[in-house]
């Protein structure tokens, strides 16, 4: 049964929910026609806004996944030609208002709550309203056709290990460290732009590498041992293509030095957000 989940996995993520470099020039001016309609989008400004969504949600004491699962409608929604992301990619305020959309929803697939929109108009300091945040939000359901459940890396992960056999390989400490590792790197991949535009089951499989590689010699090669024969059965990418996925995903954990900006406190509050909130920030 987890093979046959994975693999549908593995081909949604190569069709239904393929992510494409929606911030390449070349690709907006095909989609637009017009060059006087640039794109002023920069990954910078994603990151931002995706360290925003991971402060709202430790603040809520939601799951972080919840983030990883709004930044795929973000990124795909971006994805597809449309003139709500050609204006949203020319717009850093109507960028602010999908990321917004695209939490908001994700909190509402993904979290056992009751959770208004009121929230994020508050946490916004009104610079946006419930219509208008409804309304992105319906633009992102007609967008995606609908199709908001794609795989994220941490889901890919976590069904490759369930195919591990780590009875008598290695200790339940280091599973858990593997866990944890896995977890983590996944999660800082979601910031990085040239890592969201590949496959997730390319970072899960970089990511379980890397985390691999931290182990013991006699651990690492009974590990790699026994995840090689599993993951290489399925179409995941070339192994030059996860080679540069590993490196990508362990400058951007190296250059993840301050984790307090990344975890706020629970006790935190609405207040305490508006300033991220602002419009200056995606303009620094």
């Amino acid at each position: 049964m987890e093979t046959e989940t994975l693999s549908l996995m593995i081909d949604q993520e190569q069709s239904t929910y393929r992510r494409k470099d929606y911030l390449n020039p070349l690709d907006h001016y095909r989609w637009n026609g017009k060059a006087k309609h640039p794109i002023i989008v920069t990954p910078s400004d994603r990151k931002k806004l995706v360290d925003w969504c991971f402060a709202i949600v430790d603040t809520c004491a939601f799951r972080r996944e919840t983030v990883a699962i709004a930044v795929d409608l973000f990124d795909r929604f971006l994805s597809i030609p449309s003139a709500a992301a050609q204006v949203a990619l020319c717009d850093r305020s109507e960028l602010q208002l999908l990321a917004i959309a695209s939490l908001y929803l994700a909190i509402k697939m993904n979290e056992r709550v009751a959770f208004h929109c009121n929230f994020f108009v508050a946490a916004s300091c009104g610079g946006y309203t419930v219509n208008d945040i409804e309304s992105t939000e319906l633009q992102i359901l007609t967008g995606l056709s609908w199709y908001l459940h794609g795989p994220t890396s941490l889901q890919v992960a976590m069904h490759i290990f369930s195919l591990v056999t780590f009875d008598n390989i290695v200790a339940n400490d280091t599973i858990h460290f593997l866990y944890d590792q896995v977890h983590y790197q996944t999660e800082q991949a979601v910031r990085d732009y040239f890592l969201s535009i590949q496959r997730p089951s390319t970072i899960a499989v970089a990511a379980i590498f890397n985390a691999v590689e931290l182990l013991r010699d006699d651990e690492r090669i009974k590990l790699f041992t026994a995840l090689v024969p599993v993951v290489f059965q399925f179409s995941i990418a070339d192994a030059n293509t996860i080679s540069d996925a590993r490196d990508r995903l362990l400058m951007v954990m190296e250059l993840a030095t301050d984790t307090h900006s990344l975890r706020v406190s629970t006790s935190g509050n609405v207040e305490s957000l508006r300033g991220t909130m602002s419009m200056s920030s995606l303009h620094n």
